[in-house]
């Protein structure tokens, strides 16, 4: 995905909008901007901050911890 002028307001709008307790970095920011600009409904990680942040968002957070190559393939495939 290019990075837009669109996506670079989006972050920064990010940035400023979570509540005090809520741990948003830069780079987390800019995944998330970029799930919402494509329309997606949840993230992936192994990251405790961003799974924490992107609730505030409206995205569902999904850990990666613990699954296979092959479990995440067979996940796709199954959708």
């Amino acid at each position: 995905m290019p990075v837009t002028e669109s996506l670079l307001r989006k972050t920064a709008m990010l940035i400023r909008s979570p509540p005090p307790d809520v741990p948003l970095r830069a780079g987390d920011a800019i995944h998330t901007a970029t799930a919402l600009e494509t329309g997606e409904t949840e993230i992936w990680t192994n990251d405790r901050h961003l799974l924490a942040a992107v609730a505030h968002f409206g995205l569902a957070g999904r850990s990666a911890a613990g699954r296979s190559a092959a479990g995440r393939s067979a996940a796709g495939r199954s959708a």
